[in-house]
């Protein structure tokens, strides 16, 4: 590594540090203690610091980018995606699609509010509304929806079995919005959480798509039940 990278992994990590030492030095319990050394060791959190991602996350799409060439070649191809926030999935499509056709070929959707980001069309609202729907369809304006992304998860009630099955629901709205957009020959990702329907939802999807592929990314912590159904060419 250059002197300068070395410089910019040395400022990451002492920022990581401070940050340790901030929140330590108050009345924290042991989680939170126990989160922030996690964070300070963790190399993808280390990595997105340097390279300006919004979220660790962003090093999953870009191993499921590489790996299975999802992202569409045309130039009148744009991408949605679904429960976008904070933005660090919208950011690798940005940085990849930089410069080759009419932007915004990124679509970012969630209920939250997020901060703007280049090349990126930010909706807040529910991509399962009409209202939504309709927005959607005038930024797209004709062209090919290439690829479908969704790497939400619910609001997490402790219990594994539920949170799964919330998850799925989740999903299957995202298949739903996906029936109505993808354009054939289309992709999407899905994460989804073990222990729920996912043996169902993936027979649904066999029948959307030529392949159907499960990855769990290097990214992923290997205690979380998150994995993700890599859909290839919608038919």
């Amino acid at each position: 590594m250059s002197s300068i990278g070395m410089n910019k992994l040395t400022r990451a990590l002492n920022s990581c540090k401070r940050t340790q030492r901030w929140y330590t030095s108050g009345k924290k319990g042991g989680s939170s203690k126990r989160y922030m050394d996690r964070q300070v060791r963790d190399p993808y959190v280390r990595a997105a610091a340097l390279e300006q991602y919004r979220a660790r996350s962003s090093y999953k799409l870009i191993e499921l980018i590489d790996k299975y060439k999802l992202l569409p070649q045309a130039s009148n191809t744009c991408v949605v995606d679904c429960g976008a926030a904070p933005g660090g999935w919208s950011q690798v499509l940005a940085r990849r699609m930089a410069g080759k056709g009419a932007e915004p070929r990124v679509i970012a959707i969630d209920l939250l509010a997020m901060r703007p980001l280049e090349g990126v069309q930010i909706l807040e609202g529910d991509f399962t509304e009409a209202s939504m729907k309709q927005q959607i369809v005038e930024i797209v304006a004709g062209r090919r929806v290439g690829l479908v992304l969704s790497d939400m998860a619910p609001s997490f009630t402790g219990h594994r079995s539920v949170d799964a099955l919330r998850t799925t629901a989740l999903c299957e709205d995202v298949v739903d919005f996906a029936e109505e957009f993808l354009s054939p020959g289309g992709n999407m990702v899905l994460k989804y959480f073990m222990g729920g329907d996912e043996h169902e939802l993936r027979q649904r999807l066999r029948h959307m798509f030529a392949q159907v592929k499960i990855d769990k990314p290097n990214a992923s912590r290997k205690q979380s039940a998150e994995n993700y159904f890599v859909c290839l060419q919608k038919e």
